[in-house]
C-alpha cells in the first residue's frame, strides 16, 4: 500500500527521533526526567554537605549522585604532577577558554615546582568511547591529575575506577559523572533553572504567557532546566506556558523555532525563558515578526546577549559561567585534593554570580555587539570566592596558590 506524502514526511520524523534517542542512549544521557528521592532519602544524601552549600542542591539527583567521603582511601602522586585535560569536545569557544584556563593555571604550579609545564590534552569531538580510549592513554603515559569534562555521566567509569585505583585523581568540569572514584565540580543546573522561574514570575507579577526554550532534548541539564522551571511556575496560577520549544543551545535554530512558533500563535507573549546561548535568537525571532521584544532571560553571559539587552533596554536577567572561569573553580578543589584534604563529597556545587540591570555595566563594554562571540566576564573573572571551597575538606595541609587569568 503506497503511502501519502504527509504520512512519508511523519515517518521520516519518527525515524529521525529514534536515531537521536539511540545517539542521546549512547552517550550515557537521560531521555526523561529524574525521579525525585523521597525526602528521607535527600536528608541521608545531603548529609555531608557542608550546611551553607545545601542551598545549591536542589534537585541534584539530575546531575549527580551525592557520596560521603569519596576519596577516603585515595592517596595523591607527590609533585611535580603531569596535569593532563580529557575533554569531549573542543568545538566553540567556551571549550578554547576552558582549555586555555588549564594551560595557565598548569604553568603557574609549574613556576612552584609542583607541576610539569605542559598541560596534555585531548579532544574526543563527541565519541565518547574514543574519550574512553584516550582516557586509558593518559593514565597509561603517567598523568598524576586529570581534569575532564566528560561526554557522559557513566561512558568513562571504567576508567575513572582504574585511575582512582593508580592513585590519579580525575575532577570533572560542569559535566558530573556517577563514576565512584571521581570529584565533581559543577553549578548545578536545576537550582539555577528554577531561580531563573521565579525571577520571571515575579517580574509578570505572577500573570502572563511564558514561552519556554529548552536546549537539546533528552540531555539530563534540558531535562532538569525545564522540570525546574515548571516547578517554579506551579506557585502562579496566573502564569500560562504557552510554549514548549527546543533550541539546541544553538541561536539559529531558537530563533527559527520561536518564528514558527509566532506564526502560528498570534496571543501576546510576555516572557521568554532560555536555557543558554540562544537570548539573541529568540529575540530577533520576535523583531522579524514584528512583535515588541518581551522579556528574554539567558543562563550564559554572552557579549552577544548584552549587547541586545543593552539596545533594547530589556528587564532580564542571566549568569556568569565562562569555560576559562569555569575550569579555574574546578582547579582550585583539584589541588585541595591534591596535597591529601579530603573532600566530605563527591559532588561540590558552587554558585554563580548574575547579571541584572542593577550591575550590567560591571559586565557590558561599548564595543561589544550582536555579532561578538566573547564572554564578558567583568573586572573580578572569579565565580566564586576561593575560601567557598574550603567548607568541603577535612584536613590542614597547605593549598597551593593560583590566579585565574583572563581568557579570549
Amino acid at each position: 500500500m503506497m503511502l501519502g506524502f504527509e504520512m512519508c514526511k511523519k515517518l521520516l520524523r519518527l525515524c529521525a527521533a529514534c536515531v537521536i534517542a539511540a545517539a542521546i542512549a549512547a552517550l550515557g544521557l537521560s531521555s526523561v526526567g529524574a525521579a525525585a528521592p523521597t525526602v528521607e532519602e535527600q536528608a541521608r544524601a545531603l548529609a555531608a554537605v557542608p550546611k551553607d552549600a545545601v542551598q545549591y542542591y536542589d534537585g541534584y539527583w539530575y546531575s549527580a549522585d551525592i557520596v560521603s567521603d569519596p576519596l577516603a582511601n585515595w592517596k595523591p602522586h607527590a609533585p611535580p604532577w603531569q596535569i593532563c585535560h580529557n575533554d569531549s569536545y573542543l568545538g566553540n569557544s567556551w571549550r578554547a577558554n576552558l582549555v586555555a584556563e588549564l594551560k595557565a593555571l598548569t604553568r603557574q604550579l609549574a613556576d612552584q615546582g609542583l607541576a610539569k609545564p605542559d598541560l596534555i590534552v585531548t579532544n574526543s569531538n563527541g565519541d565518547i568511547n574514543l574519550e574512553l580510549t584516550q582516557l586509558k592513554a593518559q593514565i597509561a603515559q603517567g598523568c598524576d591529575l586529570i581534569m575532564s569534562y566528560p561526554g557522559s555521566a557513566t561512558g568513562l567509569c571504567s576508567a575513572i575506577k582504574d585511575a582512582f585505583d593508580k592513585g590519579i585523581l580525575v575532577v570533572t568540569i560542569d559535566a558530573p559523572v556517577t563514576c565512584p572514584g571521581a570529584l565533581n565540580v559543577a553549578r548545578n543546573a536545576y537550582f539555577y533553572a528554577k531561580a531563573q522561574g521565579d525571577w520571571i514570575m515575579k517580574a509578570l507579577k505572577g500573570k502572563g504567557n511564558v514561552v519556554m526554550m529548552n536546549g537539546q532534548p533528552g540531555t539530563s541539564d534540558t531535562a532538569a532546566n525545564r522540570d525546574a522551571f515548571l516547578e517554579a511556575a506551579k506557585a502562579y496560577p496566573g502564569i500560562e506556558v504557552t510554549g514548549d520549544l527546543y533550541g539546541m543551545w544553538t541561536g539559529s535554530v531558537a530563533k527559527s523555532e520561536m518564528l514558527k512558533f509566532l506564526a502560528t500563535h498570534p496571543q501576546k507573549v510576555d516572557a521568554a525563558w532560555s536555557t543558554g546561548n540562544m537570548g539573541v535568537g529568540i529575540g530577533q525571532a520576535f523583531q522579524q515578526s514584528g512583535r515588541p521584544v518581551p522579556i528574554v532571560t539567558d543562563v550564559t553571559n554572552n557579549c552577544s546577549f548584552l549587547a541586545f539587552w543593552k539596545k533594547q533596554k530589556l528587564d532580564t536577567i542571566t549568569l556568569v559561567q565562562d569555560g576559562g572561569p569555569t575550569a579555574y573553580e574546578a582547579f582550585v578543589p583539584a589541588l585541595h585534593a591534591m596535597v591529601g584534604r579530603k573532600p566530605k563529597v563527591n559532588t561540590i556545587f558552587f554558585p554563580l554570580p548574575s547579571i541584572t540591570n542593577a550591575n550590567l555595566d560591571d559586565y557590558y563594554e561599548p564595543s561589544m555587539t550582536v555579532q561578538s562571540t566573547c564572554f564578558a566576564n567583568g573586572k573580578d573573572l572569579h565565580l566564586v570566592d576561593d575560601a567557598y571551597f574550603d567548607q568541603f575538606f577535612t584536613g590542614d595541609a597547605k593549598v597551593p596558590k593560583v590566579e585565574i587569568v583572563p581568557t579570549e
